[in-house]
């Protein structure tokens, strides 16, 4: 996603527009792995050696509480980062390490009929296609 692009999707839904955010923002779209925060902070303080670590966190909370991107916490020891927001789950792979996107749109919820659900998170892990033919 270009720089222009999230500027104006930022102002759309009056989302306050600072270089941190956008280059936190940036940096996820651009790369799809599901990078967690020091990941993100490392990255970004190439092109922005100011950013604080405190700064890149806190441009992930307001991203997050905003709706721009969601947490992933399928890793127990940190927590990932995805800009794709719409309705899908997580695969973790035990070998690589790499978390994959996939569609939950088939996944039915039998007995939430009377409940109110904010929140869907579904993680799956094993060993990537990847990873199985290298091992067979």
């Amino acid at each position: 996603m270009q720089k222009q692009q999230i500027i104006s999707m930022f102002r759309d839904k009056n989302f306050r527009v600072t270089p941190q955010r956008i280059a936190v923002y940036e940096y996820i779209c651009n790369h799809k792995t599901h990078p967690d925060a020091f990941t993100i902070y490392e990255n970004v303080l190439k092109e922005h050696p100011g950013f604080s670590k405190t700064t890149v966190y806190n441009s992930l909370k307001s991203l997050c509480e905003s709706g721009f991107i969601i947490p992933v916490t399928i890793d127990e020891t940190r927590i990932h980062y995805d800009a794709n927001i719409s309705l899908h789950g997580h695969f973790k792979c035990n070998c690589c390490q790499k978390i994959y996107d996939f569609d939950i749109s088939a996944l039915q919820s039998k007995g939430l009929e009377d409940f109110s659900v904010s929140t869907r998170n579904v993680y799956y892990s094993g060993i990537c296609r990847s990873c199985k033919n290298k091992i067979n």
